[in-house]
């Protein structure tokens, strides 16, 4: 990382106000970028109703899924840690969905960026995938959503029909599936 020069001089104080502006600087991008991203609607109609979706619709908004909370996985189905994870995500599904408390309030989806249908097709398939998953086939979220590797999680606070807040966002696999969702719950604050 480059440091300013004024910065130079005032140590590792500098570097921490400076890296933590970064990152809230990369939050509001994102924060934009998942705003104005449009995917092709699931053609499923049991993913289509699991995220409160109109059977008209071919493209949609994240913030036109009927949820307070969604968690979003960015993975490739060329990543091999997305791959290692897999089951891990899955889990992460069968622990939201048990969850009485919140299941109707908090979904999830993934979105294979640079993959086409068929390649998100082929990634669901092999990994028993229960969850909805987007392609990229226009590569929409690959160009807008920058400075991410995947595997990728956001958790997104979504208010009339608008991602209003990330409420987490890192790379990497969590290590598991029940802490990582009760600290989703804890963060957004949701009951």
């Amino acid at each position: 990382m480059r440091i300013p020069a004024i910065m130079a001089g005032m140590g590792m104080a500098a570097l921490v106000l400076f890296s933590a502006a970064s990152t809230l600087e990369a939050r509001d991008d994102h924060l934009r970028a998942l705003n104005a991203l449009t995917l092709y609607a699931p053609e499923a109609a049991g993913d289509r109703e699991y995220l409160g979706l109109d059977d008209e619709e071919e493209k949609i908004s994240l913030g036109q899924i009927d949820a307070e909370i969604l968690i979003v996985e960015i993975f490739s189905m060329y990543c091999p840690h997305c791959q290692k994870h897999a089951p891990d995500t899955n889990k992460l599904f069968r622990v939201l969905d048990s969850r009485k408390d919140i299941r109707n309030k908090v979904k999830m989806i993934g979105i294979g960026v640079g993959n086409s249908r068929y390649e998100v097709g082929i990634f669901k398939d092999k990994y028993s995938s229960p969850f909805p998953m987007f392609d990229d086939r226009d590569s929409v979220a690959l160009s807008t959503i920058s400075g991410i590797y995947t595997p990728h999680y956001f958790a997104l606070r979504i208010r009339e029909g608008s991602i209003h807040e990330i409420v987490y966002s890192k790379s990497g696999a969590f290590p598991d599936a029940e802490a990582f969702l009760d600290m989703i719950v804890k963060e957004s604050g949701i009951k």
